[in-house]
């Protein structure tokens, strides 16, 4: 079975292809504010350079975000319309979970921050979410970043990613919302 692995929710964009819950090849990219040019160019050539069709596609894993406007548009859109016309189901988790599976530690301080802060959650050595994620000013960031160990950038093992979706319910694609960080700092009173 082909899964596929679309995140945009950053600057760098993530197109994983995974053949039976491993990944087959990827393409990690700088996008640079250029999502809207990289995202299908990429999942074209991850299909045609693996010799399947887009129909061998099963099931579409997406990142919802936190991220920005645009980022989040794009994986999400794309995302719900390949699951939608394929009827192959989708799956979804944000940012902060696919940082926490790649940390070793018994509590885990992820971020994903922005020029005028970050959005943070913390989780258990197994991956639970301990608290409400929230979004913080960049003062209130620094205080956190001399507290604890927060990672905002790591190397990702899609591998333990894939490991992660297997628990994870497929959603109706109409379903499927982005997280963006303005919206969460909005709901904060920021």
């Amino acid at each position: 079975m082909y899964s596929l692995f679309i995140d945009s929710h950053d600057k760098k964009v993530s197109i994983v292809l995974f053949k039976d819950g491993k990944v087959l090849d990827s393409i990690i990219e700088e996008s640079n504010n250029k999502h809207s040019t990289i995202v299908m160019p990429s999942i074209d050539n991850i299909i045609k350079k693996s010799n399947i069709e887009v129909k061998d596609i099963k099931e579409i894993l997406i990142v919802n975000g936190p991220g920005s406007f645009t980022g989040e548009r794009i994986a999400v859109t794309i995302g719900k319309t390949m699951a939608y016309c394929l009827s192959v189901p989708i799956k979804v988790i944000d940012a902060l979970t696919v940082l926490a599976i790649n940390v070793d530690d018994d509590i885990k301080y992820v971020s994903v921050p922005d020029r005028n802060g970050a959005f943070v959650g913390s989780f258990d050595a197994n991956n639970k979410q301990l608290d409400e994620f929230k979004y913080i000013n960049k003062s209130e960031y620094e205080v956190l970043c001399n507290e604890h160990n927060v990672v905002s950038d790591i190397e990702i093992n899609y591998d333990l990613v894939y490991d992660y979706f297997r628990a994870v319910s497929a959603i109706n694609p109409h379903e499927v919302k982005p997280l963006y960080i303005k919206g969460i700092s909005a709901l904060n009173g920021r």
